[in-house]
């Protein structure tokens, strides 16, 4: 009973003082921890003031202990100003620094503040440590004020200058969250950026991207500005009259792409088609040489492939395709590109885990003629070719195919990526006997076909095909990279003739 009159009576004190310039404040923990809170302020200066809370912890009786563990801080978010807005803090974090003996917090005039009296609402929080609070298990406090500290302050309207840079607003292309999925998307190599600037002092210069803007009879400011493929950072810097300056940035998505440097790269094209089988035990295919002459027909007519670089072999013997492979590796540079395409059996052997391709004079009962998938992967890093692209209808060995994910929004330079050399495979995804009739081979002649864009790079090709295969076959289609033949990270890209 004795504390709680002596409790009581020192709160009825120092209410008495609660607008002057230096008073105290006593809190009460939910664990039973008390501090006085000695609240000083500062001269206003370079139109800002502090305000500082000394902590001296206490017991019931008000007398000093020692506590070197807990820790007060001002919860932000719920710091209430009167006049609304007259003053504020400076960033956008949440809680103030936290301390176990002095907290400081800076306020500055708002330029439209004409000054006079201001009050602020302080809401303290306590952590029993600083491990806690850095984590943030924060816990409300009791005050001997009701619900919060409330600060009283006169700012001399005559010493109040504008710091305060311009308040910028971007208009176009509007601006949203930072993500991939959500960025403006601009289609063309350049775009105009709109913007709106206010500010007390008066405008005296907007730049974006370095580039000085112009200003409108409605009073927004635009630049025209220059956009390489990909996310694009956009910059604008203001400055008032008052010399106050501001830095705003945002980011957009241009998805042109520019036409890509080939350094006099040439377009080449194997297509085996293996269908009239030798070996009475192995059962022809009729559409294997239908489906390469359709493929040929779609690459010579529409994509930068020449008849003189493109070679069709109908029903090679295994010796024919060994060498073919030998006249490509001494006829490719490193600027040239490479298509090998085949249709037609394949085995795999599931307990040597070994995959064959099945040339014409292949036999059933003897592997003597099989052609193996790491003899093809060993020819495919054998030749010196920018870009070599497989792709099979038969089964390819999952030990040398390395499978990748896509980011589907993500936005790349094609030139960047044509510039990388690399050794891709797109595959059926079958382990089993090849179907006459191809789902797979079918839907990539149609995609090549009905593709508009001037560039095709290999992964949106499979994009565009996945679902369509998956839908309509038994078949998982794979994409990836062929390990150990020299992939570099870079990817095919399908170039039309006709684009503009």
């Amino acid at each position: 009973m004795k504390t709680l009159k002596l409790i009581t009576l020192f709160l009825l004190v120092h209410t008495f003082f609660a607008f002057a310039d230096d008073y105290d404040l006593l809190v009460s923990t939910y664990n039973n921890k008390n501090a006085l809170i000695h609240v000083n302020t500062s001269e206003f200066e370079k139109n800002s003031f502090v305000v500082t809370l000394n902590i001296e912890w206490v017991n019931d009786v008000l007398n000093p202990v020692k506590d070197e563990s807990s820790v007060l801080a001002i919860n932000k978010q719920l710091l209430r100003v009167y006049p609304k807005d007259a003053v504020s803090t400076l960033g956008n974090v949440k809680i103030s620094e936290f301390s176990n003996n002095q907290i400081k917090i800076k306020f500055y005039a708002n330029p439209h503040f004409n000054g006079g009296k201001v009050k602020m609402d302080l809401y303290l929080i306590y952590a029993e440590n600083e491990d806690k609070a850095k984590t943030g298990q924060w816990k409300k406090v009791l005050y001997s004020q009701p619900k919060a500290l409330q600060v009283s302050y006169y700012v001399d309207g005559k010493k109040i200058k504008d710091v305060f840079p311009p308040d910028v607003k971007i208009t176009y292309p509007t601006p949203k969250k930072k993500s991939d999925i959500d960025l403006p998307v601009i289609s063309d190599k350049k775009t105009e950026v709109y913007i709106t600037a206010q500010d007390k002092s008066g405008i005296r210069s907007i730049k974006i991207n370095d580039r000085q803007a112009k200003s409108k009879f409605t009073g927004e400011y635009y630049a025209t500005v220059s956009l390489f493929t990909g996310q694009n950072t956009i910059k604008i810097d203001a400055e008032d009259n008052m010399g106050n300056k501001s830095t705003t940035t945002f980011d957009i998505i241009c998805t042109y792409q520019y036409d890509i440097q080939m350094n006099g790269g040439k377009f080449y094209a194997l297509l085996i088609a293996e269908g009239d089988y030798k070996d009475d035990y192995i059962a022809d295919l009729a559409n294997p040489v239908k489906d390469a002459e359709v493929f040929k027909d779609v690459l010579l007519s529409s994509y930068m492939f020449n008849t003189e670089d493109l070679y069709l072999l109908k029903n090679p013997t295994r010796s024919e395709i060994i060498q073919k492979f030998e006249q490509l590796s001494n006829d490719l540079n490193e600027n040239d590109n490479l298509v090998i395409f085949y249709a037609g059996h394949g085995y795999w052997d599931a307990y040597k885990e070994i995959g064959y391709w099945l040339p014409s004079d292949a036999q059933a009962n003897s592997n003597s003629n099989w052609l193996r998938n790491s003899t093809v992967k060993d020819y495919i890093g054998a030749i010196k070719s920018k870009h070599t692209l497989l792709i099979t209808d038969a089964c390819f060995s999952g030990s040398i195919f390395q499978t990748r994910g896509f980011k589907g929004n993500q936005v790349v330079a094609y030139q960047k990526i044509y510039n990388l050399q690399s050794r891709k495979g797109m595959t059926s995804g079958t382990l089993k006997e090849v179907p006459d009739v191809s789902v797979f081979i079918h839907t990539l002649t149609k995609r090549l076909n009905q593709n508009e864009d001037k560039y095709l790079p290999v992964s949106k090709l499979f994009a565009t095909m996945r679902d369509a295969i998956l839908n309509n076959s038994p078949n998982v289609p794979q994409f990836g990279t062929i390990q150990g033949a020299g992939d570099e990270g870079g990817e095919f890209i399908f170039i039309r003739k006709d684009a503009d």
